[in-house]
């Protein structure tokens, strides 16, 4: 019997490493406006609007919304913004009209300027979505239009019923309803055939706010520290000769008040960066690189030189706020900006997103 041949088994052919994915492709925001050019619009615009009182805001509105727009660019093709000027003009009347009403209400009672404010919050999420919508529904990149989906339910559960648990929590819940408001008002946006999305959760909301908050404590107790110390100085030189000046109540608001305008600044911009940063237009994603400390710089110049021009440096400051955010943006494409396409949308009334603007309604990005 012969012995079996042993033979050794032959490797098999491994399949080849799968090539890496492609880099995105970076196209950095840019914004070109000129202060000098954007003051010749800004000062007409003012001047129009007095003369006219007020009627010409809305023409202001599109011409600095448009000029705007127009400078900020992406891959080398400008926004666009295509409002008219008469929707906008009757949103404003509108507007001013329920305005009034509600300062007018205090003059027959209280109780019916609570109730027209009850009315006024009750509409809140009405209004948010019809001014989303309308903002959303003007504006243009590459001839595309983008669109803002209309949900009233939803809106009223972030906006307006979260408000409960807040107050029962005592402002705990504060960063979460924040969370679902941004999500609201980012996953409802629609561009290029695209949804976008947020891939942020509410635990990334608290950190900024934590820390916001604990270093508004921290900076209250110094100050309270530093006043009461001024105070003391002041009496024990002064005996118990009558009160202090005037001038020492106001020595804790002001570094009070300017704590907190820096606590804002890098708030802002810790939140500015979350928000950019887990957003996502199909395969096109968002990287924002805002820094605190400048942006707290650049509001405090911006703050400065307005004051210090009795208002005539505001298109220079506004113009240098564009500016940095716009360098501090960038969009990272996975696929090619031409496969980009164009969705069907609705004419949105102009009525909600003056009204929104006029009571102070938060719902920018």
């Amino acid at each position: 019997m012969d012995d079996p041949v042993i033979t050794a088994s032959e490797p098999q052919p491994t399949a080849p490493p799968a090539p890496p994915e492609p880099a995105p492709t970076e196209h950095p925001f840019e914004f070109s406006g000129d202060a000098r050019e954007y003051f010749r619009i800004w000062i007409v615009n003012l001047a129009l609007g007095i003369v006219t009182l007020g009627i010409y805001s809305a023409w202001a509105k599109v011409r600095s919304e448009r000029y705007f727009y127009g400078n900020t660019r992406l891959a080398g093709v400008p926004f666009e913004y295509l409002a008219r000027p008469g929707p906008i003009l009757k949103g404003r009347l509108i507007a001013v009209a329920l305005f009034g009403g509600y300062v007018l209400a205090g003059q027959f009672g209280e109780m019916l300027q609570l109730g027209l404010a009850a009315l006024i919050a009750v509409l809140t999420p009405w209004l948010l979505v019809r001014g989303a919508a309308f903002r959303a529904r003007y504006s243009s990149w590459r001839g595309l239009r983008f669109r803002f989906v209309a949900d009233y339910r939803e809106a009223i559960k972030r906006y307006l019923l979260l408000w409960f648990p807040l107050v029962l929590t005592v402002g705990l819940l504060f960063p979460y309803m924040k969370f679902k408001q941004k999500q609201f008002f980012v996953e409802q946006h629609r561009y290029g055939g695209h949804a976008f999305a947020l891939r942020a959760t509410a635990r990334d909301f608290y950190p900024p706010y934590l820390a916001a908050w604990g270093a508004l404590v921290a900076w209250a107790f110094v100050s309270s520290m530093l006043t009461g110390a001024i105070v003391f100085s002041f009496v024990s030189q002064q005996g118990a000769h009558g009160p202090p000046p005037a001038w020492v109540s106001y020595a804790f608001l002001v570094p009070l008040y300017s704590g907190y305008f820096v606590v804002w600044a890098f708030l802002n911009a810790a939140l500015a960066n979350l928000l950019y940063n887990r957003a996502e237009l199909g395969p096109y994603r968002f990287r924002s690189s805002l820094n605190g400390g400048r942006l707290c710089a650049l509001y405090l110049g911006n703050t400065v030189a307005i004051l210090c021009s009795a208002g005539l440096l505001i298109p220079w400051a506004k113009v240098r706020l564009a500016r940095y955010r716009a360098q501090s943006l960038t969009l990272l494409a996975g696929e090619d900006l031409a496969d980009l396409h164009a969705e069907a949308g609705e004419d949105i009334d102009a009525v909600a997103a003056e009204m929104d603007g006029l009571f102070d309604i938060d719902i920018g990005l």
